[in-house]
């Protein structure tokens, strides 16, 4: 059996369990916010390729590292009288856990894995210093992490923290990479660049090992993101086709609003599916339907009344769910909300300005129906791709999955892509609308839009990504 062992280190309190709980979709350990929560060290095993195993170790915290190597440089043999020494787990904690941590990257270690807080400056950080004197002693090749990065946004000019990380970095040999990882915000992508650089840093002859491991989890994440783009392909062409007749080509207002509510109901419980699916495939736990109907109920107090259009304009802005018809039936209609309403999960994704274009009447050769707007549908992809934007980057840091709202930037860049693709998306919709039997593709073209837009997005933000998911994606 060969095995890549990785020991993820940082200053007490900066993530390492959080970040291990992401990484491994599981939790693990204790999470608090208060130093030298992990005690003792522990190895999870990552990724398994038949008898190649990663494994990854979470240990404590280094604690009062600027005391601890002042004594260590008045020794000949450092590492050699920090490991013999007997500190009480209590009364010297800090370096306790310090003694810990270095006994497992001296014994077990292939690469170390040294998390920092990003949002700190490199110079104001002088525990770092310090802490890379001790690991420099030690030996093994260090890969940087940038914990606390933030939501997905471009750089400021003079603000990168991966360059000003990088920067700093320069001075000590030990350090190969400087890579971000969020543990609250990370992406797939990024995992899969930091194997490829743990195999970067091993010596030749382990190099082999570590590059199947990556390829395993590559395929793994490569997995995940085609059954993701499966379930939003299937879910936007299962929109567009739906539809439902009324009972006669002079339906009064009530019948339109029937079949109004029907369409809503319907993809009210296909939203929530899709993101039961998403979280179920990224290893979050979490409701997603039934959080939003209690956020509905509690915020706005509606049991029972009848929406304004101002008040409908609001949950617009503030829902930012799947759907807008059943706010547009509400304006129209009177539709109230009472125990048994529609969940929030449908509301709001087009805006106050688009409420009034959900639905459409149409009116076919024998009956006419009632079916949701191509430009409702343009949008309904929209937030679809967003919420697997969301669920990808939604580290275990944040505990069970939450919906925080769409980042500026990934609307602007989500809206771009789909604009450029206009065209195959109105083929999308066409060919699940088709029901002369000769168009059969609707699904496999709505996947393959599906797939063509993530992977565009994707690249955009992180460029690394481009050959892995060209080559391997489909």
């Amino acid at each position: 059996m060969s095995t890549v062992t990785l020991s993820l280190i940082s200053h007490t309190n900066v993530g390492k369990t959080t970040l291990a709980r992401t990484l491994l979709r599981r939790d693990v350990g204790e999470v608090l916010d208060q130093a030298h929560v992990t005690e003792v060290s522990e190895a999870h095993e990552l990724v398994a390729s038949g008898d190649e195993h990663l494994l990854l170790w979470d240990t404590p915290g280094l604690g009062d590292s600027a005391r601890l190597v002042s004594r260590l440089r008045k020794e000949g043999n450092p590492l050699g009288w920090l490991l013999h020494q007997v500190w009480d787990r209590n009364r010297d904690r800090p370096l306790f856990s310090s003694q810990e941590a270095v006994r497992n990257i001296k014994d077990d270690a292939d690469v170390v894995l040294y998390l920092v807080n990003a949002s700190e400056d490199p110079a104001d950080a002088g525990y770092v210093i310090h802490e890379l004197e001790l690991l420099g002693w030690i030996g093994k090749p260090v890969i940087v992490l940038l914990n606390q990065m933030g939501e997905a946004s471009p750089a400021v000019a003079g603000d990168d923290p991966v360059a000003r990380w990088t920067t700093a970095m320069r001075a000590w040999p030990i350090v190969k990479h400087v890579l971000p990882l969020d543990a609250f915000t990370r992406c797939w992508v990024q995992e899969v660049e930091l194997f490829q650089r743990v195999e970067d840093v091993l010596p030749a002859e382990r190099r082999p090992v570590m590059r199947a491991l990556a390829a395993e989890w590559q395929r793994r994440s490569l997995d995940i993101f085609a059954q993701s783009v499966a379930r939003i392909g299937a879910y936007v062409v299962a929109a567009a086709a739906d539809h439902e007749e009324l009972s006669d080509e002079g339906a009064g207002r009530a019948e339109k609003r029937r079949a109004m509510r029907a369409l809503a109901t319907r993809l009210d419980h296909a939203t929530g599916d899709l993101m039961a699916a998403l979280l179920e495939l990224h290893g979050l736990q979490g409701r997603f339907q039934e959080d939003a109907r209690a956020r509905l109920e509690e915020d706005f107090r509606m049991p029972g009344e009848i929406v304004s259009s101002g008040k409908a304009a609001i949950f617009g802005a503030a829902m930012g769910g799947a759907a807008g018809g059943l706010v547009t039936d509400v304006m129209t209609g009177g539709l109230s909300f009472g125990a048994g309403a529609i969940a929030g999960a449908v509301l709001g994704a087009m805006g106050a300005a688009g409420l009034l274009k959900g639905y459409q009447l149409a009116l076919g050769a024998d009956v006419p129906i009632v079916r949701w707007s191509q430009d409702f549908l343009r949008e309904l992809t929209q937030q679809a791709v967003l919420r697997y934007l969301a669920v990808a980057h939604f580290g275990r840091g944040r505990g069970e999955w939450r919906e925080l709202g769409n980042a500026a930037r990934w609307t602007l860049v989500v809206d771009r892509v789909l604009a450029a693709r206009a065209d195959a998306l109105a083929g999308c919709i066409f060919a699940a609308r088709d029901d002369s039997g000769l168009v059969t593709d609707a699904g496999s073209r709505s996947e393959d839009l599906v797939r063509e837009v993530l992977r565009e997005v994707l690249c955009t933000t992180y460029p690394q990504a481009a050959n892995m998911l060209a080559r391997r994606a489909r």
